[in-house]
């Protein structure tokens, strides 16, 4: 086996997505892997030579332009064909967005995907590997971490999973945007009625789908996420309790004390004493 080229990066302060290792290799014939069990998860992509991969006890056979991964926490096995080797690029990655983005895929359905040599993920993958001669810093880092979200996109516009139908995907797509919405603007007055307006969705429609979705009305979610934040204001640093409730979208002091005690069941002042104790 020839190693062409490899990175890792295991101390990493990102926890939404992290690239943790990625390079190339040309292998040997009948070369193999495994079993193993990886705590990532590592994408393959097939640039020549052909090759099988085996999960969950069924063996595919796979050859120039596909693509497989190793999922986290699954037994898997592959190996070089005896005649015509496999060259394949990889790249590893984890974090807290790793799965869910990946279930938006194909790639979770069977893990490996057939694709061709055109397509956009083979070329973000390349891009990747070309920071293999810079120095590694925290700059690096954020380029690393951006080129592994544009790698993921593109896979979710080239292989979008086929279990989630047009309308589910809508449906997540507004829940998504309606939490953004939430968790950047609870420190203004927001309304259900506003949220619905920019995401022009009918306010009875949008409270239907997100208590569905979420089990929280759009109110209590606010509430809940305004709480946690004053928590931790309270917590880390000295503002006044007035300027607490106002950095929370409560311009009332005691409108927002009545709504701490409800919530944690004391005052703003004694949970501060408290937690500082």
């Amino acid at each position: 086996m020839n190693i062409l080229n490899t990175y890792n990066e295991f101390d990493t302060n990102n926890f939404d997505l992290n690239v943790d290792h990625y390079g190339a290799e040309i292998c040997d014939k009948n070369y193999s892997f495994g079993p193993t069990v990886r705590d990532n998860y590592v994408l393959h992509f097939i640039v020549d030579g052909k090759g099988s991969f085996k999960i969950d006890g069924t063996t595919t056979e796979l050859k120039t332009g596909d693509m497989f991964i190793l999922p986290k926490g699954k037994v898997t096995f592959y190996q070089a064909d005896s005649k015509h080797p496999w060259t394949y690029l990889w790249v590893g990655f984890s974090g807290s967005k790793a799965e869910n983005i990946l279930s938006k895929t194909q790639l979770l359905d069977h893990y490996f995907c057939h694709s061709t040599l055109e397509s956009k993920v083979l070329d973000q993958i390349v891009k990747l590997t070309q920071f293999r001669d810079q120095k590694l810093d925290d700059v690096t880092e954020l380029q690393l971490i951006a080129e592994l979200y544009k790698l993921l996109a593109f896979l979710m516009e080239e292989l979008p999973s086929k279990s989630m139908s047009d309308s589910n995907i809508l449906i997540q797509n507004y829940i998504k945007q309606t939490k953004k919405i939430i968790h950047t603007q609870y420190s203004k007055t927001l309304k259900v009625s506003q949220i619905a307006k920019k995401l022009n969705l009918n306010r009875s429609y949008l409270y239907k789908i997100f208590k569905e979705e979420t089990g929280y009305s759009i109110k209590d979610y606010l509430g809940q996420i305004r709480m946690e934040k004053s928590a931790d204001l309270l917590i880390n640093t000295t503002f006044h309790i007035s300027e607490v409730a106002n950095a929370v979208g409560f311009p009332d002091a005691l409108a927002f004390s009545k709504a701490f005690k409800k919530h944690f069941g004391q005052s703003p002042s004694n949970y501060r004493k408290a937690l500082k104790k």
